[in-house]
Order: structure tokens, then C-alpha cells, then sequence
């Protein structure tokens, strides 16, 4: 919601009808307005209990990728709030101007969608799909009515099965949330909790295979993006960082010593997280057991051949460190990934590494010590810590 606040009376907030009858309140009532400084502000409806826990923030700083992976590796459930605007007026005068989207999970995983944006509604998904005539969804649109979506039409008119209709928004849901991939200005707010679970389906596809994806969808995007741009004369993107890294000489012919550059994210990004996370989680379990590095590398003994090459050469060392880099160097030598699905899957094994590691501090750390490096891990996961 973007509206334009007006201070009035202590303790009264105007809210928008729309936006009001959205919340359950059109005829007002108490609600729990959230604010950071300058920074975001939550209006969710006051409760007999505590509301549900919720973060919040903007595209800019933490991209949607980065926030569905936290949501999907915690295993979170409750509902991420999606807000967009085009990326030449990143602020928009007036609501309308906004598109947004809402995703809901249960136990990390999508299990339902909606948006405002006109090319996701059921019929276009049903159109593009094949599954029933523009004709016949022209017709039908027009029977609309409160209590009678397009959905109830379609299979009371004979168009489509009921089967067909689970079908098409399973892809709808889907298509809402791979579109996301591509917005990079907006805002977020996800709030945790149950929700209305009438509507939800079960896609074929995991929420993890659907972050890898919506990743190669980036990936192409901005491919084409760039193509575009070197075709109107423009310069090339910062690379961003480039290191040297030792790596076998290539053959032929050999060349000792060579070093391969591999493109690295910024110290700022996700990887860097999770190393920090990696060196946080280390020394909370190295208090209580000294050979904490050992303990946690026998999690890559137990891979399987075709996980092991992921990470070769990558260990713990006894101060907590791992080389992150190299993860990505692997999986980008494997010329199955590349580019922004290779950083996808990536930090998809640094996630998998990363469960063991909690599991084993969960096992060996008291009660209290291992609740306390959980919640610090997830300031981290979210840049809070």
C-alpha cells in the first residue's frame, strides 16, 4: 500500500477504503502500526495475541532472490508482501502506479499467489496455456459475478475440467512467482504466520527447482539487457569483482602455475554472509567441542558422487573459515550453471552445508546456547546482525 499519511489525532491512522476493506477493516479498528526511521512501515490488524514476526525492506538493498531463499531455507510460512514499481520512477505518486504481488508459503514452500498485474490473472495463464479458447474465456468473463470467479465459470460452463482448472493456477501461482525474479525496484514485507489455506495448491515443481529457475530467468533477462546495451553503443557493466585463483594449468599445453579468474559476488553479498555465518556457527560449537572444524567436516565424507565435486577441495578450517569462492568455482566448472543460476546453485550447497552444521550444534549445544546461535543466524540471513 502507498498512500499519502496525514497526522491527525494521536493515535488515529487514515488508511485508503480499498486498502482498509484489503486488511478486514473497513469500518476501522485498532491496528499495530510498525516503523523503522526512515526506513519501512507495517499496518497489520491488532490481535487478542502477539501478531506474527515479520521483516521488511526494500529491493534495493536485498534483492528477491536473496529474501525467497531465507524464507524457503528457514522454512518459513506466512505470506511475503510484494509491492513493484518501474525501475525509471522507482517511486510512484499514486497506489495505482504500484504492482503488487503476494506469495504465501507454508514450511518454505509456495503453496499459493495473487497479483494485481493484468498478464497474471487466471484467464491469460489459460489462454497462453492452451487450455481453453479466447472465445469462450471472452464469453465467460462477462458472467462474472461477487462469490463467482472466472475459475467457477469456466467449469460450470463445460470449458474446462475441474482437473484443468487446478492445473492452470498451479501455473498461474507459478508464473506469479518466477515473474518476481525479474523486478528489482520495490519494496517487501513478509509476514509470518498461518493463513487462509482454502485456496492453496501443491505445485509439481520444489520451491528449490523453482529459485534455480527463476535465477536462469535473470540470468537471461539481463543477458538480453546487456546485448541491448552493447548494441546502442553502450559500455560494457562493471564485472564487479575479479580475483586470482590458483587452479590446475589447462591442457594443452600445460602452464605451470596458471591462475583461472573466476567472477566472484561483492564482499557484500550473499556469500560473504554465509561465510560470516559459517565462522558464527563455528565458534559457538568450538566453546563446547574443541574438534568442532572435524565434527562438521564429516558432513562431506557422507556426499554423494554427483554432490561431491561441488566441493572439492573445500573444508572448514580450524578457525572457522571456508572458501566460498571455490563453491561457486565448482559449480561453474561443472558447465551445467553458469552466470546467475551457477550463483543459485551455489549458495543452494552452502545452504545444504549449513542445515548440518545447526543440526550438529542443535545436538551438541545446550538448549539455550543453540537457541541463541539460531536466532543470531537469522539476523544474519536477513543483514539484520
Amino acid at each position: 500500500m502507498r498512500a499519502k499519511l496525514t497526522v491527525g489525532p494521536e493515535g488515529q491512522i487514515a488508511v485508503p477504503r480499498r486498502q482498509a476493506e484489503s486488511l478486514g477493516l473497513a469500518g476501522g479498528g485498532e491496528v499495530d502500526f510498525v516503523t523503522a526511521r526512515g526506513a519501512c512501515a507495517l499496518l497489520v490488524p491488532a490481535q487478542s495475541d502477539r501478531p506474527g514476526a515479520w521483516f521488511a525492506g526494500a529491493l534495493a538493498a536485498l534483492t528477491f532472490p536473496e529474501v525467497v531463499q531465507f524464507v524457503f531455507s528457514s522454512l518459513k510460512s506466512g505470506v511475503l508482501l510484494l509491492s513493484f514499481a518501474g525501475e525509471d520512477a522507482p517511486l510512484a505518486d499514486q497506489p495505482g502506479d504500484l504492482r503488487r504481488k503476494s506469495l504465501y508459503f507454508r514450511d518454505g514452500q509456495v503453496v499459493f499467489a495473487s497479483s494485481s498485474d493484468p498478464n497474471d490473472r487466471l484467464g491469460p495463464v489459460l489462454a497462453a496455456a492452451g487450455l481453453a479458447p479466447e472465445a469462450e474465456l471472452d464469453r465467460c468473463s462477462r458472467l462474472v459475478r461477487s462469490g463467482r470467479p472466472l475459475g467457477q465459470v469456466l467449469v460450470d460452463e463445460g470449458v474446462i475440467t475441474s482437473g484443468q482448472l487446478y492445473e492452470a493456477i498451479s501455473l498461474q501461482v507459478k508464473e506469479i512467482f518466477l515473474g518476481c525474479f525479474l523486478e528489482t525496484a520495490g519494496d517487501f514485507a513478509f509476514i509470518e504466520g498461518t493463513h487462509d489455506e482454502q485456496n492453496q495448491v501443491k505445485l509439481p515443481d520444489r520451491t528449490r527447482d523453482l529459485i534455480l529457475e527463476g535465477m536462469k530467468r535473470l540470468e537471461e533477462a539481463e543477458l538480453r539487457r546487456a546485448e541491448a546495451e552493447v548494441a546502442a553503443g553502450a559500455p560494457p557493466p562493471d564485472p564487479g569483482i575479479v580475483i586470482e585463483i590458483e587452479a590446475p594449468a589447462p591442457t594443452p599445453p600445460p602452464v605451470p602455475g596458471a591462475a583461472r579468474r573466476e567472477r566472484v559476488p561483492r564482499a557484500a553479498g550473499p556469500f560473504e554472509t554465509y561465510r560470516r555465518i559459517f565462522k558464527h556457527v563455528h565458534a559457538a560449537l568450538a566453546a563446547a567441542e574443541p574438534d568442532a572444524a572435524r565434527r562438521l567436516n564429516t558432513w562431506f565424507e557422507r556426499l554423494p558422487e554427483k554432490r561431491r565435486a561441488i566441493f572439492e577441495s573445500v573444508r572448514l578450517g580450524d578457525d572457522g573459515e571456508i572458501d566460498v569462492a571455490a563453491v561457486l568455482m565448482n559449480v561453474s566448472a561443472s558447465g551445467a550453471f553458469q552466470g546467475a543460476a551457477a550463483r543459485a546453485r551455489s549458495l543452494e550447497a552452502l545452504e545444504e552445508f549449513l542445515a548440518f552444521a545447526l543440526f550438529e550444534a542443535k545436538n551438541r549445544l545446550p538448549k539455550a546456547d543453540a537457541e541463541r546461535l539460531l536466532r543470531a543466524v537469522g539476523r544474519m540471513q536477513v543483514g539484520k546482525a
